[in-house]
């Protein structure tokens, strides 16, 4: 099975700026969509993950695994989504600008049906309570382990399972069972 998450490597020689750039290419359009999914807007997606790498090029130095990097990414992302981004996304919302989510948009009329299931399940998925949207989504988007996610969210295995049993059970509750 290939690796989900492949290392990213660089020579040990690489400056900070090399390094980031390779991380940037490799990573970012998957954070920006994963902050999509969390926060239903595209340029509060990208202004997450933004600072996120503007965290890590400030902090390169300080990292003691330059080599877990993604996941320094992944982790400073969710905090992000977690924090004062949901405050900008509902004032947005209020004033009647919350951004499209374009990735989600069909590419063609024969995928009006897939757009369709993808933009109920979307937000369905945002409508799950805050800890249960976490970890579906670290759980079955991102698809980490139950050990992987609890680590990233920095909670218990117990609290995993429970949240991802509910979640889904809502989920399954929302979408009216399986098609």
């Amino acid at each position: 099975m290939p690796e989900l998450y492949p290392v990213t490597t660089w020579a040990p020689a690489a400056s900070r700026d090399d390094a980031i750039g390779v991380l940037f290419r490799a990573h970012a359009q998957g954070l920006v969509r994963l902050a999509c999914v969390l926060l239903e807007d595209r340029e509060a997606a990208e202004d997450a993950v933004q600072e996120a790498y503007v965290s890590l090029y400030r902090h390169w130095n300080g990292l003691r695994d330059h080599g877990a990097s993604h996941a320094y990414l992944r982790a400073a992302v969710l905090n992000r989504c977690r924090s004062g981004q949901g405050q900008l996304i509902r004032a947005r919302r209020v004033r009647g600008r919350l951004a499209s989510v374009d990735w989600l948009e069909p590419s063609s009329e024969t995928r009006a049906v897939e757009h369709d299931d993808a933009r109920r399940l979307a937000a369905a998925v945002r409508s799950l309570p805050t800890r249960q949207r976490e970890v579906v989504v670290c759980r079955y988007y991102l698809e980490l382990t139950e050990a992987e996610t609890a680590a990233l969210l920095d909670i218990g295995l117990g609290s995993v399972k429970r949240h991802a049993y509910r979640g889904l059970a809502r989920l399954q509750n929302l979408l009216g069972g399986a098609r």
